[in-house]
């Protein structure tokens, strides 16, 4: 019987770690006939699972009418879809909603449901339903009694391939993208339950009335309740799924992702209380439209804030994984899925679902959109477009490396300390809106665009941490860098304190003015300025005309003044207890080589150094693992890069220089124990595919120009001019493959 788990922080397979490689199919917009060929092109690919939506209002059209085994059109026929699937060898990640969105009619709730039950709509445009509402539990209900039905005998729990079910979909999206509170009746009374002290009627007029003074605590109290409120609906779902048979693990996935990940931690707060239900694994919603030198940390930090709060025991998972947005004749990067996969490899992700990966057609009952095409690897007719091919690619060097890479975890130096009620604005009223204007500010210029592109860009891989939800320990997190923005609470204020007197390196960046405990503990006697959005310029470490915003400037004595602005002082440190704080006071982004010197003046002060340093600048990261260590090396420019790569002043890959085409990355071994009796100290190239009997080892290897360094015993290298260092330690160069026999 195959086992599958979740611990340690991986997705394990009958004891294996598992790299979890899925393409999204929809069945229902292909030809039943077509489908054997569509999951042909996934195993192509490389991949080992399929997920789809499995449309409630497609398979149950009308209350009580439901087809799931195609006996009304062969596009209903789930249980088919899910046994060719698994005779095709593929694991299946199944999402039966109630909501599925994915460009749906009432993202894919039936119309019978709206119409038969109008109480439990909300909104202006009155399709959005109360999730808790005991009617919508009651139609959800039915709904997974049928479609479970299917399910449950095909768990892997069970001798099937279904390994997780996803449980509705991007829950608390619709009220924010739309700006609508769930002012239903049912919800009312909920919300009155949890604050105590007022009734469902009155909390709607303080919410609904312009100009109400209670208007802006009761939203702020509103989303607070809110994160309990997703968090139940989310409990409920997955108890009424374990009623039906449910054995897998469940999902929920995090939407939200625009302006370059800049909004999506919205909702990781929307979401944060059912991400923490014990054993819930979530899973992200990720579309970058781009990737470069100018964004790639948006997704370094979107990804660091992803795993402080998730399950401890699951790996970084993104259950939507753009795969889409390259029409035949758009504009979009043919490199942006292969360099995407990359980055998200190196900071630990063991498990994607490329999303959309086949085109298809909306049947009217679906969309009255025919066409459902978002130039995806594969066009709607099963040819394939020029980014298919980057896939297997990518899988095979994946499959080379096989459990040494997966098992092998991402190194980091520092640490950036993140507040989620920052992001707590996903419904705004006019109450409210000013507010949001200005976190909205602070926390894209210098949460993103100073510190996470500041480190990302001076080669410093950092964590993540929610302050008020880990304990800061200096040993762990050395230095620990926070945007504040005025509304820090009196306890989290304290544990800032008492982290940098036991001995931690406190960086923070932003606006103090009601922060009066840090301001005490620093010995600011007065704090002037802060005005939102007014531009002013900085003198910091000697670099003169800085432009920045919201800049506060402090009365003190400080031995080391670092910043100023209008000859006062902005930016100082501060000993404090066996540490150190730097506040700099200000919204400042790393824009320009002269804003990302000062941050590395910034960072070198505060002893945070850099692991490995580049000749010329690519991006790298190392992650290290017992069976060998792994650079991920990614070229974003356009043009090549030859480099070399120093670890604490010493060579790195032999001195070799290591040459990158443009808008491309590799992934290079170091001290890796391939198999008993063969070690590779480094190799310069990327294996693109490895080749194996028990007496033979082939690479096949990116690129001509390559060096390898092996120690072997009982293995002899094939290729012409290799060159013995002594002790079973061997050089060779390429061209060609590198090949090894057992002697």
């Amino acid at each position: 019987m195959t086992t599958f788990s979740v611990r340690d922080g991986q997705f394990w397979l009958d004891g294996q770690a598992l790299l979890l490689q899925a393409g999204e199919f929809h069945y229902f917009r292909t030809p039943a006939q077509e489908w054997s060929q569509r999951l042909g092109l996934l195993k192509q690919a490389g991949f080992n699972a399929v997920a789809t939506y499995i449309p409630w209002l497609w398979h149950e059209p009308q209350q009580g009418d439901v087809d799931l085994d195609g006996h009304t059109s062969p596009l209903r026929n789930l249980s088919g879809f899910l046994d060719l699937a698994a005779e095709l060898g593929l694991w299946v990640i199944a999402r039966p909603g109630p909501y599925i969105m994915a460009e749906t009619r009432n993202e894919g709730i039936p119309a019978w449901v709206l119409e038969r039950f109008p109480q439990l709509r909300f909104g202006g445009t009155q399709d959005m339903v109360s999730y808790l509402h005991p009617d919508f539990l009651r139609c959800v209900r039915a709904w997974y009694d049928a479609v479970f039905a299917v399910l449950a005998p095909r768990q892997v729990t069970r001798g099937g391939r279904v390994l997780l079910v996803q449980l509705d979909n991007e829950m608390g999206m619709l009220a924010w993208v739309r700006n609508q509170l769930d002012t239903n009746a049912d919800t009312m009374a909920r919300f009155a339950a949890w604050l105590g002290n007022i009734t469902p009627q009155a909390a709607v007029q303080a919410l609904t009335e312009v100009g109400h003074p209670q208007q802006a605590a009761l939203l702020v109290a509103y989303r607070q309740f809110y994160r309990s409120y997703l968090a139940e609906y989310a409990r409920r779902l997955w108890a009424m799924a374990q009623e039906c048979g449910l054995e897998v693990p469940a999902v929920i996935n995090i939407h939200g992702f625009g302006n370059g990940g800049k909004t999506f931690p919205i909702g990781l707060s929307q979401l944060v209380s059912a991400m923490e239900l014990p054993g819930m694994v979530s899973a992200t919603d990720v579309y970058p439209l781009a990737i470069g030198e100018g964004n790639f940390h948006q997704l370094l930090l979107v990804n660091a804030m992803t795993r402080a709060l998730q399950n401890p025991q699951q790996p970084l998972f993104s259950i939507e994984f753009q795969a889409g947005g390259n029409q035949d004749f758009g504009g979009g990067q043919t490199s942006l899925y292969d360099l995407h996969t990359r980055l998200s490899l190196s900071v630990g992700m063991r498990a994607l679902n490329h999303y959309l990966f086949c085109d298809g057609e909306n049947d009217p009952l679906l969309s009255p959109v025919r066409r459902h095409d978002w130039g995806h690897p594969v066009r709607k007719d099963g040819s394939t477009r020029h980014h298919y091919a980057g896939y297997g690619r990518l899988s095979r060097t994946l499959a080379a490396y096989g459990q040494d890479l997966i098992l092998a975890q991402p190194q980091t130096v520092t640490t950036i300390g993140f507040r989620l009620d920052d992001f707590a604005t996903e419904v705004n009223l006019p109450a409210t809106e000013d507010c949001t204007r200005e976190l909205t500010h602070q926390r894209e210029v210098i949460l993103f665009d100073f510190l996470g592109r500041g480190l990302a860009l001076t080669q410093r891989p950092f964590n993540a941490v929610e302050l008020t939800r880990t304990a800061l320990d200096p040993t762990d997190m050395p230095t620990l860098w926070v945007m504040v923005e005025q509304q820090l609470e009196d306890e989290l204020q304290h544990k800032l304190v008492r982290y940098a007197q036991q001995g931690g390196r406190l960086i923070l960046v932003g606006r103090l003015g009601r922060a009066a405990v840090l301001q005490q503990a620093l010995g600011i006697g007065a704090v002037h300025g802060g005005e939102p959005f007014v531009m002013g310029e900085l003198t910091v470490w000697g670099v003169e005309h800085i432009p920045a915003a919201f800049i506060e400037r402090y009365d003190g004595d400080w031995a080391e003044v670092f910043a100023t602005s209008a000859g006062a002082v902005c930016g100082f440190v501060q000993a404090l207890g066996q540490g150190q704080v730097m506040v700099l006071g200000a919204a400042l982004a790393a824009n320009t080589l002269e804003d990302l010197a000062v941050f590395e003046q910034m960072a070198a002060r505060m002893g945070c150094q850099r692991p490995i340093a580049t000749r010329a600048w690519v991006d790298v990261r190392l992650s290290v693992g017992a069976g060998g260590k792994f650079l991920f090396l990614q070229n974003y420019q356009d043009w090549p890069v030859e480099t070399g790569l120093e670890h604490e002043g010493q060579p790195l890959l032999g001195g070799n220089t290591i040459r990158l085409a443009g808008r491309s990355g590799c992934i290079l071994p170091m001290e890796w124990q391939v198999r008993p009796g063969v070690r590779v100290e480094f190799l310069t190239a990327e294996v693109c595919e490895r080749l194996e009997t028990a007496d033979e080892l082939t690479f096949e290897l990116g690129g001509d120009a390559w060096v390898a360094e092996l120690q072997l015993e009982g293995y002899a290298l094939l290729n012409e001019g290799a060159q013995a260092l002594g002790g079973g330690r061997w050089r060779v160069n390429g061209p060609g493959a590198l090949r090894l026999k057992r002697v």
